[in-house]
């Protein structure tokens, strides 16, 4: 996987360091009368994806250069691997393309949330919430909070006349309320990633307790089928 590294500079600043390259470059070559090296390198830290209708760019904006496959640490069934962009899997294998879902997932940028077994039936973390009293639940008030925090983020227009907004792909995890992976609206509104289809689903899924071990109250579970091809 080849990414991308963003060097951002303002106009100005451009400038300055510009002459102060030549600046050097003209001392270097005077001093030693020979041809010198400017060897490519960087100094930086943080990074991530951008996104814009249907386009998506992993970028960099200084990264400290730790995530070489040479400096992966590994015990047992852990692995641990440096930097912003190491060189670990990341979510571009996990969703089967034999899924009828597998377009959509790439439009949003393939969000490894997609991948959760019961995501589709309204489980946007894959965490189980709830305790020994009242049982454990997949789909439960960290899901509902997430839906209804995204609920009025608006999917660009792309220039269309219809009202647009940044979209849900744009907030951290929004995307993954998105159970019924696809786009509701219409012209006059606008169109929602997150709306009342995906409350329809997580509303269908909000009481199935899990199993679990006596005297813990027990359910039959949410099916892990999520990624299941036809």
């Amino acid at each position: 996987m080849i990414l991308v590294r963003l060097k951002i500079f303002s106009h100005k600043r451009f400038i300055t360091m510009f002459v102060i390259w030549m600046l050097i470059s003209v001392s270097v070559y005077a001093q030693t009368g020979d041809g010198y090296d400017l060897s490519w390198n960087t100094i930086d830290g943080g990074g991530g994806p951008s996104r814009g209708g249907l386009y998506v760019i992993a970028g960099t904006i200084g990264q400290p250069d730790a995530g070489l496959m040479a400096d992966v640490m590994a015990e047992g069934s852990y692995e641990l691997y440096g930097g912003f962009w190491p060189g670990a899997p990341l979510c571009e294998d996990c969703f089967p393309d034999c899924h009828p879902d597998y377009d959509e997932w790439v439009s949003v940028g393939m969000p490894c949330c997609w991948c959760n077994l019961r995501q589709c039936h309204g489980d946007s973390d894959h965490a189980v919430e709830g305790g020994t009293k009242g049982g454990y639940y997949y789909v439960h008030y960290n899901d509902l909070n997430l839906l209804l925090a995204c609920w009025p983020i608006l999917e660009p227009n792309d220039g269309n006349p219809y009202p647009g907004g940044p979209g849900a792909a744009w907030y951290d995890h929004c995307i993954c309320a998105d159970f019924a992976h696809d786009a509701e609206g219409g012209t006059k509104t606008g169109y929602y990633r997150v709306h009342y289809s995906d409350l329809t689903i997580l509303l269908n899924s909000w009481n199935i307790l899990e199993p679990a071990p006596p005297p813990i109250p027990s359910g039959p579970g949410i099916e892990p089928n999520c990624l299941d091809c036809p």
